[in-house]
């Protein structure tokens, strides 16, 4: 392995490898995503700061919800996406980090906002009923957002060249043609890591910075020079991997542990020649393709949630092999 090396001002790209244990958490893995902007009671104002400056936002404040109320099963609850939470507007936000390109990715975020929607509606009904007598409900659901950090090749952000942002798109429902939008109900945001190479020094604002530290800062052994004093200082703070609690530790050691034998397993698949890749073999619809990986993964001890999660199989399907 070899050791990271310092540019001006920190770490290039992600490729750079590093030999101990990091003294930072690896925020491109989900597991530590959700550890340190999912945490009830202790991430509401970093996560509300991070959307706000990224995104360009102003939240003033977040509440948690139950993924269960999603009508999730437990397993996937667990697994299909990371932070679930509202602002005080009755706003309400879906975040997650993906390591790994699915098919249908676009797809999969609009299900995940109708399933919000849908909670929405299941809690105002139940409310109409019992506080006013009411059985019919009007079709009003506040806002939501399905917020999506890609860490892998994509083409669902759109590269600008018109002075907007490369790296963030952002899909809600306009007219075709004239592009006026419907509402704000219904909002897909993805967020592509995987292009953003700035070095710190070449990060033009905070928001570009926030992105540069997720990206990277697990890569550093301490702070970098120009986070002190600023609002990413919280960030570098609360990600230390010496002040994990043992479960939290053990939770993002074993995501960890599976990531990097996933990636080994397409690796020697695609230099075996028998599978050029796990996105390859979606596209093109190779069930035998995804049966085979899936396979190796439970081999391997891997949840079937999350073997569920990155072959696009369900988890009935897997739970035959």
């Amino acid at each position: 392995m070899k050791e990271y090396e310092m540019l001006s001002g920190g770490v290039k790209d992600t490729e750079v490898e590093v030999r101990e244990q990091p003294t930072f958490v690896n925020l491109t893995y989900d597991h530590g995503f959700k550890i340190v902007f999912g945490t009830e009671g202790k991430s509401e104002k970093l996560l509300m700061t991070m959307l706000n400056s990224v995104l360009g936002m102003k939240i003033v404040h977040l509440d948690y919800l139950p993924t269960e109320r999603l009508g999730l099963t437990a397993e996937e609850s667990e697994s299909f996406f990371d932070v679930y939470c509202t602002d005080c507007n009755g706003r309400r936000f879906l975040l997650e980090m993906q390591m790994w390109s699915q098919h249908f990715f676009h797809k999969r975020a609009a299900y995940y906002c109708s399933l919000s929607v849908q909670d929405q509606v299941r809690r105002e009904k139940k409310y109409q009923k019992e506080k006013c007598g009411r059985k019919n409900w009007n079709y009003y659901f506040q806002p939501v957002f399905v917020v999506s950090f890609l860490n892998f090749p994509n083409n669902i952000v759109d590269a600008k060249e018109d002075g907007g942002n490369p790296y963030i798109s952002h899909y809600v429902y306009r007219t075709k043609d004239t592009g006026k939008e419907l509402g704000d109900e219904t909002n897909l945001i993805f967020i592509d890591l995987e292009r953003f190479r700035k070095d710190f020094d070449e990060c033009e604002d905070l928001g570009e910075r926030w992105l540069y530290s997720i990206r990277n800062m697990h890569l550093f052994k301490e702070c970098p020079e120009g986070i002190v004093g600023t609002e990413l200082e919280d960030l570098y703070t609360e990600s230390y991997f010496a002040g994990l609690t043992a479960e939290q530790r053990s939770f993002y050691e074993r995501n960890a542990m599976n990531k990097n034998d996933y990636g080994n397993i397409l690796e020697e698949r695609y230099e075996d020649g028998v599978l050029a890749g796990l996105e390859k073999g979606l596209e093109q619809g190779r069930e035998e393709a995804r049966l085979m990986n899936a396979r190796k993964m439970k081999e391997l001890g891997m949840e079937n949630a999350i073997i569920a999660q990155v072959t696009g199989l369900s988890v009935e399907e897997i739970e035959k092999y």
